[in-house]
């Protein structure tokens, strides 16, 4: 049996099209053992009407202190299938992608999958912007981290313990990397998997929105401390966050040699000039970023989430 759980917050026409992606998943590979879980955080839209629209569609409301990982979590251990779907409710299925990671007869071709993925970029006033890949891919390939779309047997979903619901962003990252610590690795086919419907992730409003919620502490100061002994955290760290290494590295040989700050601090700018590509608003983006996480990898500790579930009728 496979469980398609959706998860969304104010999604509006994205989450129309995404339960009737699923459904014609359904439809199109023929599924017999099957079931629909949405898990509403609490929208103020008419996302919750739009779901009931659909026949056979399990709904669990949630209230209180949300995040994904929670919704993630609340539709898992209310469902009843052998392979978990996840999906956001601003992502569309493809149909055929099914036929090439599951099989009615077999299950998943492998514990934990995912796909690559068109990005249907809009503004705040839900204008097309641009489409884009994910990511180019030439072949299939196993790697350590996931996104808003996988699927998982139900027995690696429970070796981990699922979600951690500490993370409000990256919760996502977080159980991949748990999972290639128990040597269990995502297996990203080539083919597009499901359309996402989002705000350009390069939107300087979206940029400084995430930053003023301090989204990155959970994302990254957090992730970090948590995998500190998980080597396969320090690629994604080498990749994405080279200058707060610059940072570190930089404070730790000032206090070993103060003469040579200048040097040292100089290198760090450097760095941040590169990678901000020369725009003023981007270095000053990236070092503010910096600067917090390191101060998050020291005193960040998020509080325990409170939250209420109910099934919706």
């Amino acid at each position: 049996m496979i469980s398609f759980i959706v998860i969304g917050r104010n999604e509006g026409w994205k989450l129309t099209k995404s339960i009737q992606s699923i459904i014609d998943t359904i439809e199109y590979n023929d599924l017999l053992s099957f079931e629909i879980i949405y898990v509403d955080s609490d929208s103020s839209d008419d996302s919750i009407e739009r779901v009931k629209k659909f026949n056979d569609v399990i709904i669990f409301k949630l209230s209180g202190d949300l995040n994904a990982g929670i919704a993630r979590n609340v539709g898992a251990q209310n469902s009843k299938g052998d392979v978990l779907f996840f999906i956001d409710g601003d992502m569309e299925v493809q149909p055929k992608f099914l036929e090439l990671v599951y099989s009615k007869e077999n299950g998943l071709v492998h514990d934990f999958m995912s796909g690559n993925w068109m990005n249907y970029y809009y503004n705040f006033s839900d204008e097309l912007l641009r489409k884009e890949k994910y990511k180019e891919m030439k072949t299939d390939a196993y790697e350590k981290v996931t996104g808003g779309f996988f699927l998982i047997n139900k027995k690696s979903w429970d070796l981990v313990g699922g979600i951690n619901e500490d993370f409000k962003i990256s919760e996502d990252i977080d159980i991949g990397l748990r999972l290639a610590k128990n040597n269990i690795f995502l297996l990203r086919k080539m083919d597009i998997g499901v359309i996402h419907h989002t705000i350009d992730y390069r939107d300087k409003k979206r940029m400084w929105q995430d930053f003023l919620k301090m989204d990155h502490l959970y994302g990254r100061s957090l992730l970090y401390r948590k995998h500190f002994l998980n080597i396969h955290m320090y690629h994604r760290l080498f990749r994405m966050d080279y200058t707060l290494i610059l940072l570190i590295l930089s404070i730790i040989l000032i206090l070993l040699l103060p003469e040579l700050v200048v040097v040292f601090v100089s290198i760090y700018c450097i760095s941040l000039v590169i990678r901000g590509k020369l725009s003023p608003e981007n270095i000053v983006y990236n070092f503010l970023r910096d600067f917090t996480v390191l101060m998050g990898l020291l005193f960040f500790f998020p509080k325990r989430n409170i939250f209420s579930i109910e099934k919706e009728n």
